[in-house]
């Protein structure tokens, strides 16, 4: 058996990881249009912006540096823009940031990152907080992304991120449909628009699924210390963690690594 010329092997590990970054990209190029709807005050996410909101100001003040990582339509960036905080805001959604307010209310900006993006284009320790909401979840390597959100952080900086929580009915339900769209790849009658396809998009860009000892373990490697973060309220299907910068070499070797 020959065994496989590691430049190969690089070569196709790029392009899975570039197929995946691609399943994102199109899965939330779908949702851009009834995006800004959920972040509504009547909206279903609305109680995230309050709760992420009030995470930052646990670990910042007014004036501080602020990355909305995966920032969307940039409603949360918006809101920690008003709240005092030097607020920017990226996302490899085109679709996404296209319709973020124009009128962008004292935030420094939106960035568009390539879909399989290895390095933030910002310098080292440029933040105060990087907020990643709903972002590691679909990522392939969240060490990697972890990495660069120490790097970009100043040290004692604090990196917020949400994690499916597998205590939550949903993701035991979630489990069921991932080995059901394993099995049958679909359900009959299964079109374009059918409420099944879209699920299943979401289940197969939605990669990452471990308990919270995991995140904490990857947290460290690379350069953060998880800090307590008070989560409040009834269960959510995400859960809250936070992570201090600590090691600034290990977070730059991380990031030169990418």
């Amino acid at each position: 058996m020959t065994a496989e010329h590691p430049a190969a092997a690089s070569q196709r590990n790029t392009a899975e990881l570039d197929d995946r970054a691609g399943e994102v990209l199109r899965l939330f190029e779908a949702k851009a249009v009834t995006w800004p709807a959920k972040y509504a005050p009547d909206g279903p996410l609305a109680g995230r912006l309050a709760s992420l909101s009030a995470a930052v100001s646990r670990y910042a003040q007014a004036g501080d540096r602020v990355l909305d990582l995966g920032c969307g339509t940039g409603e949360l960036t918006r809101v920690l823009a008003a709240a005092g905080f030097r607020a920017a805001g990226c996302d490899i959604s085109r679709q996404m940031l296209l319709r973020a307010p124009r009128d962008r209310g004292g935030c420094a900006g939106w960035l568009q990152l390539e879909p399989g993006w290895r390095r933030l284009p910002f310098a080292s320790a440029a933040f105060d907080v990087v907020v990643a909401a709903s972002v590691l979840e679909y990522v392939p390597e969240p060490a990697a992304v972890l990495r660069e959100c120490a790097r970009v952080l100043r040290p004692g900086g604090v990196v917020l991120y949400t994690v499916p929580d597998l205590r939550h009915p949903v993701r035991w339900a979630e489990w069921c449909a991932q080995r059901l769209a394993g099995v049958t790849g679909g359900l009959s009658g299964d079109g374009p628009r059918s409420r099944w396809k879209g699920y299943r998009a979401y289940l197969q860009a939605s990669l990452q699924r471990h308990r919270v000892r995991w995140w904490l373990a990857v947290s460290r490697l690379a350069g953060l210390r998880p800090v307590p973060c008070q989560a409040g309220g009834a269960l959510s299907p995400l859960r809250l963690l936070a992570s201090c910068c600590v090691d600034r070499s290990r977070a730059d070797e991380g990031g030169a690594r990418q």
